[in-house]
């Protein structure tokens, strides 16, 4: 582990990178409905879960948050940077494998672009790679020394990333196999014999402690602390029905190339370094020459590069789920010689300003930069501000859009009791709505008075009665 000077000064350039100018970028649709969800939670403490938008872990911590230090969109995110410190603090005691090679692993998991931006940002992928990270850090220390807590920390861990999102299904299926695969790889088909099949009671009574952690977390989030039974199936096989109908629907689809394209654009480094490590790794691996660390590692890597390229379902937070260990992979192998050095400053440095670029100048650009998603725009905000004006002086304000595509607006207008609906409803001093229903609005005696772009190429019309 680095000294702990050294790891106070890298948590402490973390914690800032994460929370300078942390509320500046506009709340977006999906961050939304996270922040109102939470907002409900901590006000009526009602949650229902919805695979749509996923795991509970972030609606509890983030209603604890509101409830203790207030509702802004700061502290909302604040849960996010928080686990991504837990991450690379936990990557920071991979030093037993990588030796001074992890500060590499932990300047990508500081700067990478799509790992600094999603640590900004109200979604459950950072919190899902951390407790990953933490998990196989207490998995191999149990693997080396056998103390029960590193087992128990591990299924902690583990079940916290399931209470995440759904797709640390796909962690668990990576964590749960590996084990499998390597010792057939080690031993063939007496590694069912001599290890899977030998039990004593030390080993019966950790299986056990470590089923009751998991369980315990998994139901105490999925049950909204035990009120909701129903929530065991919905946090299992609901999910996971959820996302193969999306998967079969093609929701959200792109091309097999996507994160491709991603990589050149912005993970260039972590690239590079899957790239060299991998052929280091087959070299060694002919050789019989690779650790159980190391076999991991590419394990994690190419099931994470196949499974998420195969998914129909392809967005660019997703991205973090790759660049993790194809950057931990590279480190493990990474000598330091001339070239090397020189080739690393450069590819370090490029990283930091694109890094930089996007996550605290070009944040809201959804038009130019791949890692950024139907962006809300400022003038988003600004329609926000309008309509609480108008409620403020006494006016009454219906926002109509007929498949209720109106976030992020319910996070801002939060504290004001504001009219939604689907449907036509007359009355109103004010109507907001989009070009759906933009001709009806006007049918009724409305006439627009100001013009808001809510994402790229969407927009809400603010429109006043005038007849």
């Amino acid at each position: 582990m680095p000294s702990k000077k050294i790891l106070i000064a890298i948590l402490i350039l973390c914690l800032l990178t994460r929370v300078y100018s942390l509320s500046a970028r506009p709340v977006d649709h999906d961050e939304s409905i996270h922040a109102y969800l939470s907002y409900v939670l901590e006000k009526t403490g009602k949650y229902h879960y919805d695979p749509a938008y996923h795991g509970p872990l972030l609606y509890h911590l983030t209603a604890f948050v509101f409830y203790i230090f207030g509702d802004s969109i700061f502290n909302g995110r604040m849960v996010v940077v928080f686990f991504s410190l837990i991450g690379v603090l936990f990557a920071s005691f991979y030093d037993r494998w990588l030796g001074r090679n992890v500060y590499i692993f932990l300047f990508v998991l500081i700067f990478s672009p799509a790992i600094l931006y999603y640590s900004r940002y109200m979604r459950n992928d950072i919190i899902v790679l951390s407790c990953f990270i933490a998990a196989v850090y207490c998995y191999f220390r149990y693997s080396e020394t056998s103390k029960p807590h590193f087992a128990y920390l591990t299924s902690f861990f583990l079940a916290l990333m399931v209470c995440s999102k759904e797709n640390s299904y796909i962690y668990l299926f990576i964590f749960l196999t590996f084990p499998i695969v390597y010792g057939l790889y080690n031993y063939r088909f007496n590694y069912f014999k001599d290890k899977l099949l030998k039990w004593d009671r030390n080993k019966i009574f950790t299986v056990l402690g470590c089923i009751l952690v998991y369980l315990f977390v998994f139901s105490f989030f999925y049950t909204t602390a035990f009120t909701r039974i129903n929530g065991l199936y919905e946090g299992t096989f609901g999910a996971i029905e959820y996302w193969i109908k999306m998967h079969e629907i093609r929701d959200h689809w792109e091309p097999i190339y996507y994160y491709s394209k991603i990589f050149f654009e912005y993970e260039f480094l972590s690239l590079a370094l899957f790239v060299g490590g991998a052929f280091i790794f087959f070299e060694k691996f002919l050789k019989k020459k690779v650790s159980k660390f190391e076999c991991f590692a590419f394990y994690w890597a190419v099931l994470s590069l196949i499974i998420y390229h195969i998914l129909n379902h392809k967005v660019p937070w997703l991205t973090v789920h790759m660049v993790a260990p194809m950057a931990l992979l590279g480190s493990i192998y990474y000598k330091d010689n001339k070239l090397t050095r020189l080739t690393m400053i450069v590819a370090m440095v490029v990283t930091l300003l694109v890094s930089f670029h996007l996550c605290y100048m070009d944040y809201n650009n959804a038009w130019k930069e791949d890692l950024v998603y139907i962006q809300a725009q400022p003038s988003i905000v600004k329609l926000a501000n309008k309509i609480i004006e108008l409620k403020k002086d006494g006016k009454s304000i219906l926002i109509y859009e007929p498949k209720n595509d109106y976030w992020p607006l319910p996070w801002y207008l939060r504290h004001y009791y504001i009219a939604y609906s689907d449907h036509w409803i007359p009355g109103f001093d004010y109507v907001v709505t989009t070009v759906r229903a933009l001709s009806k609005v006007e049918k009724h005696g409305y006439k627009v008075i100001g013009v808001y772009q809510g994402r790229p190429g969407w927009y809400y019309y603010l429109l006043k009665k005038i007849k």
